[in-house]
């Protein structure tokens, strides 16, 4: 299994987005031609893995074939969406890892 679901459908987009309440989930718009989506591919595998059981989806969305991203979209660069309960709460534009990960670290920690 992958450690991320690739959405090609907007239906199949709402329906994974509001699949699992509470749980952070991280949605990344990329363009199949920009080199920084591409580069940022292992970074994105291994934010996920270094997680650990934290409650976290990753979902990435060809933002040229699934529409109704057009809003989020900056250029080339890959565009990372941050959802939890159905909802944006936060954005990172561009190969920013470091921004990239302590964003997910703070919306996917659990409550103790």
């Amino acid at each position: 299994m992958s450690f991320q679901i690739d959405v090609k459908t907007p239906e199949a987009f709402k329906s994974e987005i509001t699949e699992v309440p509470g749980t952070c989930q991280v949605v990344e718009l990329y363009s199949t031609w920009s080199g920084p989506c591409k580069a940022i591919i292992s970074t994105f595998k291994r934010i996920y893995f270094d997680a650990g059981d934290r409650p976290l989806k990753f979902f990435t969305v060809d933002a040229e074939k699934v529409g109704g991203f057009d809003e989020h979209r900056k250029g080339c660069q890959p565009v990372f969406l941050i959802y939890k309960d159905g909802k944006v709460i936060d954005k990172v534009v561009g190969v920013m890892a470091p921004a990239l990960e302590k964003k997910i670290a703070e919306y996917s920690a659990v409550a103790a």
